[in-house]
Order: structure tokens, then sequence, then C-alpha cells
């Protein structure tokens, strides 16, 4: 292993996700002669590096691969129970959650209010072969304050380019078209344009028969074609260790996942793009501590509706009421499958799901507790997670619910037999804060503007982890767009040499 393994690269990232891989692909187009090592603890599961799985048609063969995908937990999920079914419409918690495939309970809450759910999934293409690939735009109250409004805008289209956004993936659909004009005449009024009821845009390519949605191959573009000693993706490797002195990465630890056999990688600079839970996780474990590490971890609520669409036309596209200062949440709404559901004899029309994204208070006490005596399957300090619920999360929770029904009236009406019900936090897979950003360095954030770790020269944090804002919107769009700034950074600096 040692033969075949890189001994040194200019540049390391760690994690193999939508902001890593962004960060290749900017410092490829902005410094072309770069030696870039990207490192994943999971496997490559799809002939297309980084493809998104849900272009796998075959059912069976998709649920296969994500089992692949679950990191260290790799044991078969159950499927949802009728029972389990009946307690979600009763507006119970619903256990079934806990089954999407690599999601857990990531603390030791024992009640609905309590409960924080983790996510485990390790492969290359990280989250980009999962996600729902919505990208939305979030709103100016949403946007870092200390970024000029200017430079974050340009971000932001850049990131679309890389992600291949389509405003409207799924074409014109009347049945759509008809209830977002619904939803308009009461949304609408007092919004710029942009703001406005409107197609999801989703990062996918429309195609007869229906899209094609993208994962980090589409970021990755060309650089996977590229020579082993240009670019290459270590696969099955885990990260145990970045290797720093005197405020200057120099290189890290790496070992097969599952073994105790390392091997030093030296770097010029190290980019650690994990995940908000797994980035501090191994910030901590290098002995890389700055004050605020690992608090302030922050995720949106979604309040789950179901809604009964009165036509017997089939409505396939999905829409997006934007958030804005006067109503703070983000929701999604969808065609929703029942197959699985035990359905009452009086829901007659389409059903129509709905996504409440509602935000949740940042608190510095909320936070991602690690234990050095335990160690996971990636060989470093355990992960849980300590966090509480505000009172204005109680609060806005109960706008938010209010907000569902309201927007189910204007569809149609609630769905019969299904309860308004809040998801566990942590549910949207969208954690943010834990490596936030700050204007700066006065111990209430890891990192500047740019994602620099402070005190540090060349080594630099990525992921939903940066976003120090509190959001309702889809982040992926958001973090790429800040993943942007620190690969610019880099390149800059080399060039500057």
């Amino acid at each position: 292993m040692k033969a075949m393994a890189p001994q040194s690269t200019d540049v390391v990232i760690i994690g193999s996700g939508p902001t890593g891989s962004a960060y290749a692909r900017i410092i490829r187009r902005d410094w072309p002669e770069a030696r870039i090592v990207m490192v994943e603890a999971g496997p490559q599961i799809l002939p297309e590096v980084g493809g998104h799985l849900d272009n796998v048609l075959d059912l069976a063969e998709r649920a296969k691969l994500e089992i692949l995908a679950q990191g260290g937990d790799r044991s078969p999920r159950m499927s949802i129970s009728k029972e389990e079914w009946e307690a979600r419409r009763a507006g119970g918690f619903d256990a079934s959650l806990l089954r999407r495939s690599g999601l857990f309970i990531a603390n030791e809450g024992d009640d609905g209010e309590g409960l924080f759910a983790g996510f485990s999934a390790a492969n290359v293409g990280g989250m980009g072969t999962k996600w729902s690939a919505g990208t939305p735009t979030p709103s100016q109250a949403e946007r870092v304050p200390f970024i000029p409004a200017d430079e974050l805008e340009a971000a932001l289209r850049t990131a679309e380019g890389l992600l291949g956004v389509h405003k409207d993936p799924r074409g014109p659909d009347p049945v759509a078209v008809a209830m977002r004009e619904r939803l308009g005449q009461q949304f609408n009024p007092g919004r710029t344009p942009d703001r406005f009821v409107q197609p999801m845009p989703m990062a996918a390519t429309p195609g007869p028969n229906g899209p094609r949605w993208h994962g980090t191959d589409v970021i990755l573009g060309n650089l996977v074609k590229e020579p082993e000693d240009t670019f290459r993706i270590l696969a099955d490797t885990t990260c145990r260790k970045v290797i720093h002195e005197s405020g200057r990465a120099t290189g890290v630890v790496l070992a097969r996942t599952g073994t105790d056999e390392t091997w030093t990688l030296s770097a010029g600079t190290v980019v650690v793009a994990c995940d908000a839970l797994h980035t501090p996780q191994l910030l901590h474990a290098s002995g890389v501590r700055p004050k605020a590490l690992g608090h302030y971890i922050n995720d949106h609520y979604i309040v789950s509706q179901i809604a009964e669409l009165d036509t017997d036309a089939p409505m396939q596209a999905m829409s997006w009421i934007p958030a804005t200062n006067e109503l703070p949440f983000s929701v999604t709404i969808a065609p929703a499958s029942l197959h699985t559901m035990p359905k009452s004899a009086d829901l007659s029309g389409q059903p129509i799901g709905m996504g409440v994204f509602c935000p949740a208070d940042i608190d510095e006490k909320n936070h991602v507790a690690f234990d050095d005596s335990k160690l996971d399957w990636h060989g470093l300090p355990a992960i849980s997670i300590r966090w509480t619920q505000s009172e204005g999360d109680r609060k806005r929770l109960e706008w938010a619910k209010q907000t569902a029904l309201k927007v189910a009236e204007i569809i149609g009406r609630p769905a019969p037999g299904f309860a308004t019900f809040v998801q566990p936090v942590g549910s949207s897979l969208h954690y943010q804060g834990t490596v936030r950003m700050g204007e700066k360095d006065d111990g209430t954030s890891v990192c500047d503007r740019n994602s620099r770790v402070w005190g540090f020269d060349n080594l630099y944090v990525a992921g939903n982890g940066v976003i120090p804002t509190v959001t309702a919107t889809n982040p992926t769009l958001y973090s790429t767009a800040l993943a942007t700034f620190g690969a610019r950074q880099i390149a800059a600096a080399r060039r500057s040499l």
C-alpha cells in the first residue's frame, strides 16, 4: 500500500462531497498545474465517479448501493411498518426516520424535543450521491453579513455553474403552474420577483424520461480523466490526523479504512471537507481546537404536511415558496408517493408532500462532543450531540405548522388521516455552524470569511459547517458558493510565489 500511495501533493482535500469537489474544480481552474489528492473514507459505488444514486432506476440495486454508502454501519434497514405510519398519522414520533440509510440518533435524548438526528455516510461523492439536488438561493437575511453582497452574489452564480443548476428541470407542468399561481396570489405580494413562488431550482439535466440528477461527477468534470499524478481520489481511505506545526499544516496521516496501518502524505495545503460533524471531529483529533470548534451546531426543522390536490391530472414538478425577512420559512412542495402507507378512504385526490423548513435559534451551548476514550469506525473520537430546543424554536414551529396548513388549504386541503408532523431536528441533514466563519478571531468562529482556520496559513474547512447564520433554505448551493472563496485564495497564494 505504501509503495502505491502518493507521498506528497500540493493540495489534499479530505472528503469528496460537493464542497470538497468545488475546491478541486476551482483550484484546477485557477492553478492548472496543481497536484490534487482527494481522500474519501468510503468506496466508489457507481461507475460514474460521484454519480447520483437516484439515476439508478432498479430500486433493488439502488437499495444495495445505499447500504454500501452508509459508512461504518452497513446493516440493512427495516422497512416502515403499518403501526409506525399509524403513529405518524396520529402525530406521534416516526421511528422510521431513523431507518433512512445512514441516519441515526446522535445524542442521548429520549423524547421528540431532545432528539438530534445524525448521519453517517461515506462513499466517493459524499452526500452528492444522495442529496435531494435542490439548489434554492438563500434569502438576504440568511447570507453572511460580512461578505460584500456583490461578491457573494457572484459566488452563488459560480456555484450554480459548478452544480449544473436548472431552474425548472421537469419543464412545463400545467398542474404545477396552476398551483403556483394560486399560491402566488397569497405569498407574492410585497416580494421581489426572485422570491416569488416558483419551480424549485435543481441540480439536474432535463431528459425525455425525466431529469438526470447531478452528483459530484458534474462538479469534478474532466478532473476524473486526469492522470493520477495530477488528480487522484483515494477511496476507502480515512484521515486520522492533520499534521501541523507553528500555524502551518504540513500533511495528513492516512490509513486504509478498517485497518491500523498508516502513512503520511505531505501537502502544501490541507482542506478538511468531511461534513459538519466529521470536520470538527478531525480537527479535534488533530489538536486543532479553537474555542468555537463543534459549537453553535444548528439545523432547520422540517414540518411535514401531506395535502390533497383535487385533480385527475398528475403533477410531477417540485415547487418552492422562498424564505423572506417577513416569512422565514422555505417551503418545498412535490408529489407524494403513498404506496407504502396506509391511507384514508377519504383521500381521493392526488397526494402532495410539503416540507416547511423552519429555522432554529443559534446557541453556543449546542455542540458536537467528542469522546477521546472511544473511537468510531474512522478511528477517530466518537461523536455525540448536545442540543436543547429553545423557546423561540417552539414558537416558530407553531407558526410553521400554521403555515403548512395554510399552504395545504390553498393547494386543496390537508390530506385526511395525516397529521402535521415535526421531524426531529437534524433530519434535513443540513447541519451548520460547527466550523463557522467569522469576521474576526474573537473565539466565536473557527475560520475567516475565506474558510481559512484562524491561526493557520494553509488549513481550510468546507461544507455546511462554515455557515454562521440562521437559515431555512437548503444550504448546498450556499456552502458551495462559500467554498469558492477559499479555493480561489489557495490558487492565488500559489500564483504569488
